[in-house]
């Protein structure tokens, strides 16, 4: 595992034209130190080899990858037009775990279009380190931060239509605080809650009203243990409708109520 900066940093970005078919690289023999790496297609395309196969990167779409992986990319053998592409490539502690989680839940190659947020604060992180007009560290991390978290949420919001039982996945896990039931999270879908329900527990190992409990329960556990909040608002902060039905559900996960749990 590679030793990072506690703040991330951008160590390089650069705009490039490619027309060579020799253009290829292999991940895993890089000699650049220890990098992640966004690389985005503004015309033309490449390609990104993973273990999965090869897969193209067209206009508004980006491959994500580190320097010290069995992965590789270059010009498709059957390209008709020139490459064109902005990359750039950081580190940092607290960057590397939202970087491979991004890889695990939506792939290495991603959706960026034109006019996306993620695309935005690309373009505006390029142009500082190109112009070396950062504020400070601080400034530099937090257009990392940003530019990571949008692009997170850009892909989520993706699925909505390609794969609903998915955004119904991601849209639990960021909805759970509030008191939402699978009905209205089957709604933001766009399909029943019978069909939701079916394939999301056939998909997952738990089923969506399992899930919804699970991290509602989590979170108040936390509280209770990190906070003195009552346990009326620590019921309603982690989702629950009454501190009733929470001391139900915890009584019955832990055998105990929350208010002995905490002691």
């Amino acid at each position: 595992m590679p030793e990072f900066d506690d703040f991330p940093v951008v160590h390089v970005s650069a705009e490039e034209r490619r027309t060579d078919r020799a253009y290829t690289f292999d991940n895993a023999k890089r000699e650049a130190s220890y990098a992640h790496v966004i690389q985005r297609t503004l015309s033309g395309e490449a390609y990104f080899r993973d273990s999965s196969g090869m897969k193209r990167v067209t206009v508004g779409h980006a491959m994500l990858f580190t320097h010290d992986e069995p992965t590789g990319y270059g010009y498709p053998p059957d390209a008709t037009e020139p490459y064109r592409l902005r990359f750039l490539a950081c580190s940092g502690a607290g960057l590397h775990d939202l970087f491979i989680r991004l890889r695990a839940d939506f792939g290495s190659v991603v959706s960026m279009p034109d006019d996306s947020e993620a695309t935005a604060i690309f373009n505006e992180t390029c142009v500082r380190f190109k112009e070396r007009s950062f504020h400070d560290r601080l400034h530099q991390g937090e257009l990392l931060y940003r530019l990571l978290l949008s692009l997170y949420r850009e892909q989520v919001q993706d699925t909505r239509t390609s794969d609903p039982i998915e955004f119904g996945y991601h849209y639990v896990q960021n909805h759970f605080r509030s008191p939402v039931n699978l009905k209205e999270v089957a709604q933001k879908c766009g399909i029943s809650r019978e069909h939701f329900i079916r394939e999301f527990s056939s998909r997952y190992p738990e089923s969506p009203g399992n899930m919804l409990r699970r991290l509602r329960l989590d979170h108040a556990r936390a509280m209770l243990d990190a906070t003195r909040l009552s346990v009326q608002d620590i019921a309603l902060a982690s989702g629950f409708t009454s501190s009733n039905t929470f001391c139900r559900a915890y009584r019955l996960k832990h055998g105990v109520s929350p208010g002995a749990g905490r002691r």
